[in-house]
């Protein structure tokens, strides 16, 4: 699904931008070629003046003048007085000849009424627009023809000038923004490949978390609805143990509910829906209230709860009793379950001291502790350090809910190596103000 959803997402990015870097490229390259239709069109019109300006002052043109202005600019001159052509053959040979070239131009100045003997009548100078021809090999070529007046008669030139390489100039540059193009498109897309992957990364996991969420509330809720269902049958067939199976029944109903309770939380903490109600605290008669709780249950499994409080009054602190109350009786119940495994000392200390501008309370077992690997885990939803399940009593939900209520509170929940083995959860509180 993923998979999909990430080519679409980078294919529709690479699209888009692609698009905008050609047009971006397209104007580029417009600009690039018109610029040099401009510069190859004002050298035309140097050299047409030039030209022009040495017809009207020159009684005469040296053969060697016309072939260099001929060479150095791609240029072809043709030039007659009074209808009798000057005898300059040419300083090259384009293909298709010049005669035909000089025919076609001729024909072109006939369409502005420049015929052959055409002068000037009501001024010194008849002259055509600027035109293009095309020779027979694809060239293509700017044109003029003049006529000037003279005290002898007229003078007539035609000057073309080949603008094949120009346009070769053109095409090159326009390959080497077509390779911009497709090489900006191609980086575009690694770009948009990474973006699209590292900005769906988390949404992926947040998937799989929640189908993981999912699969292991289904597993959770099967068991006590399979016990249920497997004692009910046993009641048809013994009915005298009634009262030892409806005992088991009402076990596991307790233990569906609490496990719907747990995930109705959860539910709520993640759509930002917890009703809080903060208020000042006084730390110090929370931890005794959770020390007359929760002293019955240690001393049951042949355990000890302590408390320790420093000499010096502890600061108001911000948070909800409540919640604050539920983050405590996880952290005890998770102690009490799991942090008397291998605890020699049989104790869990419960303390609370001043630490940097906060107040920290910790909860400190003395048992087989949580490896480094697992300790980024503990706190996601049915996660336990038992692969096996055999604690029927936990889901593996409390961690993940104390982690949802001290977030939504503002509060700092992390866990710590003990010294000497176990484990430690600390709760930083910030201190009220006023």
């Amino acid at each position: 699904m993923f998979h999909k959803f990430k080519q679409n997402l980078i294919f529709l990015y690479t699209l888009t931008t692609g698009l905008i870097l050609t047009l971006v490229v397209f104007m580029a390259f417009l600009f690039s070629a018109f610029s040099q239709n401009n510069r190859r069109e004002a050298a035309f019109q140097n050299n047409l003046f030039s030209l022009t300006s040495k017809l009207q002052t020159d009684s005469q043109f040296t053969d060697a003048y016309l072939a260099e202005m001929e060479l150095r600019n791609s240029l072809l001159i043709y030039i007659e007085e009074n209808g009798h052509p000057l005898f300059f053959p040419g300083a090259w040979e384009p293909d298709g000849g010049r005669d035909a070239l000089l025919d076609r131009a001729a024909a072109e100045a006939k369409k502005e009424g420049i015929y052959e003997g055409s002068q000037p009548i009501s001024s010194d100078l008849l002259k055509s627009s600027v035109f293009r021809i095309k020779g027979a090999h694809y060239d293509t070529w700017l044109g003029n023809v003049l006529i000037i007046r003279t005290d002898s008669g007229y003078k007539k030139m035609i000057l073309l000038s080949d603008e094949t390489q120009n346009r070769r100039s053109i095409l090159k540059t326009g390959l080497l923004y077509l390779l911009m193009d497709l090489i900006g498109i191609f980086l575009l897309y690694l770009s948009g490949r990474r973006f699209v992957l590292r900005s769906t990364q988390p949404l992926e996991e947040t998937y799989e978390k929640q189908r993981d969420f999912v699969s292991a509330a289904s597993h959770e809720l099967r068991s006590p609805l399979a016990v249920i269902q497997a004692n009910a049958s046993a009641i048809q067939d013994a009915p005298w143990e009634s009262p030892r199976l409806l005992a088991v029944i009402q076990s596991e109903c307790d233990r569906g509910s609490a496990l719907i309770k747990n995930l109705l939380l959860l539910a709520t903490a993640d759509s930002k829906s917890l009703s809080l109600h903060k208020q000042n605290l006084e730390i110090d008669d929370l931890l005794l209230h959770l020390l007359e709780l929760y002293e019955p249950v240690f001393l049951a499994k042949n355990a000890r709860l302590l408390l320790e409080l420093p000499e010096e009054t502890l600061p108001y602190v911000q948070g909800d009793p409540q919640l604050c109350l539920q983050i405590f009786t996880i952290l005890l119940d998770n102690a009490a379950a799991y942090g008397l495994e291998q605890n020699s000392r049989r104790k869990v200390l419960l303390k609370a001291d001043c630490c940097s501008g906060s107040v920290c309370v910790s909860v400190t077992d003395y048992g087989v502790g949580i490896p480094d690997d697992n300790k980024l885990q503990i706190f996601d939803r049915f996660y336990r350090g038992d692969r096996s399940r055999s604690h029927k009593e936990h889901f593996g939900l409390g961690l993940s809910i104390a982690a949802e209520l001290a977030n939504a509170q503002g509060l700092d929940l992390d866990v710590q190596d003990t010294p000497g083995g176990g484990c430690t959860f600390v709760v930083r509180f910030h201190v009220a103000q006023g």
